[in-house]
């Protein structure tokens, strides 16, 4: 039988290593695998004040691109929908800049607390994807 000690992340979200699916360097509130059939597939335990604000943000990026799109069906100028698209690239990039924020600040720290190192590495590679 596993290891059943709770692991407190962050707003006092509690969960067991087995709720985890007791992976290797799972620390609650990081992004933690929870046992899915597919290994690689990590999770994070989002809190509702953060969530909430990602989905807005969301919300408002597609609300965005049908308004691309009821511009195209509508036969608009072309410099009217470029500037629209340069709009959403806009808003793309501050949802990544609040994501990346989150991730540093909660994922990546708590994994370094922890002594994995392999978190910086992660972070690496997802900063060279993200400036390309």
């Amino acid at each position: 039988m596993m290891n059943d000690k709770i692991i407190s992340g962050k707003n006092n979200i509690q969960i067991t290593k087995s709720e985890c699916g007791g992976q290797k360097g799972c620390g609650a509130m990081t992004c933690c695998c929870k046992g899915n059939e597919d290994e690689n597939v990590k999770h994070k335990q989002r809190d509702e004040q953060e969530k909430k604000a990602l989905m807005t943000r969301l919300s408002r990026i597609e609300g965005q691109v049908r308004g691309i799109r009821a511009m195209v069906e509508d036969d608009r100028y072309c410099v009217d929908i470029l500037t629209q698209v340069s709009a959403i690239q806009a808003a793309l990039n501050g949802f990544n800049k609040e994501l990346l924020a989150r991730h540093i600040k909660t994922c990546v720290s708590e994994n370094i607390r922890e002594g994995n190192e392999e978190a910086v590495d992660e972070l690496c590679e997802l900063l060279k994807k993200l400036m390309k």
